[in-house]
């Protein structure tokens, strides 16, 4: 019989087309992944990969048992809910992956309101950003998303997973000095996340159609760093709302805020959202880690900081 895990390896190489890319998802070395697929590839008796140049593809064969592969967690999920649903208590272990800013903001709260309301349901966290974590849970590594979306710049979601809007969160422009024109903002350096991130597009995508290219001389995609960067009269820095909060104290709002100019300012924003798989709140724990994301990002703004 073939093993599940090998099938899920299949499946993850045909959707990120490198065993080096899959080796970063699942967290698997690479030569360990290969092995897997080698004795995969045995225990059917064909070929399931061929190389094309430098590069690994799957052939006929390996497409359609990776596609089985889909159906086959598909209904070991499904098997899961029906058993979960049938339990007389809610119980079970929820995967839940977000990004950073998120998880400082709200994640104890939302384990705190659980363990109050649902103490069997276990959930397990890993920070994740945006990207990476949508492809967790299609690839099925994670029940639930919680990604960022800007303005104009919407993120490819599988049509097979559903999205539930959490908040919006306001984001202030924050200079290191005054200025008296949008034209000296080209003059002063600024902070980004990752050149390749949403994020980033969309921010060089506001700064010029406020007037100005940014000059980009620090990216992280820790926005405490941003703050910190700010204060420290280093840096400008588009920080969300959310940043400034905590489990603890606030962090101190950086002393010059800038307007930004006319309907460019109303782009200034983010959405976030709660993303699991179509029919992934019928398992009944997945079910009440939403309803509490939900609870604590409609009871506790991130953008109450006036």
């Amino acid at each position: 019989m073939l093993e599940v895990r090998r099938l899920i390896l299949l499946r993850e190489l045909e959707a990120r087309g490198s065993i080096a890319a899959v080796s970063r998802a699942v967290g698997i070395s690479s030569s360990a992944i290969s092995q897997q697929l080698t004795k995969l590839e045995a225990d059917v008796g064909m070929n399931l990969l061929e190389q094309i140049g430098r590069n690994i593809r799957l052939t006929d064969i390996g497409q359609k048992l990776a596609s089985r592969g889909n159906e086959v967690l598909a209904i070991l999920e499904e098997a899961e809910s029906e058993i979960e649903s049938r339990r007389r208590r809610v119980q079970g272990s929820v995967r839940v992956v977000a990004f950073g800013t998120f998880a400082l903001r709200y994640l104890p709260d939302v384990l705190r309101r659980l363990a109050a309301t649902h103490q069997d349901v276990v959930v397990n966290f890993d920070q994740v950003e945006p990207a990476d974590a949508l492809d967790a849970v299609s690839g099925r590594r994670a029940d639930i998303a919680v990604i960022d979306e800007y303005p104009n710049t919407p993120r490819r979601v599988d049509p097979e997973m559903s999205s539930i809007h959490l908040l919006r969160d306001r984001i202030d422009a924050y200079l290191p000095l005054e200025v008296d024109s949008v034209r000296e903002l080209a003059d002063i350096p600024w902070v980004f996340e990752a050149a390749d991130s949403d994020a980033s597009a969309w921010a060089r995508r506001v700064c010029r159609d406020a007037g100005f290219e940014p000059r980009v001389r620090f990216e992280s995609p820790d926005l405490r760093l941003h703050h910190g960067l700010v204060v420290a009269g280093m840096a400008a820095a588009l920080i969300p709302r959310m940043v400034f909060f905590g489990p603890t104290a606030p962090l101190p709002e950086p002393s010059v805020r800038f307007e930004w100019p006319g309907p460019v300012g109303q782009e200034l924003h983010r959405d976030v959202y709660a993303v699991t798989r179509r029919g992934g709140h019928s398992r009944p724990a997945v079910a009440a880690v939403l309803k509490h994301l939900q609870a604590a990002a409609s009871e506790c703004p991130a953008s109450d900081l006036e």
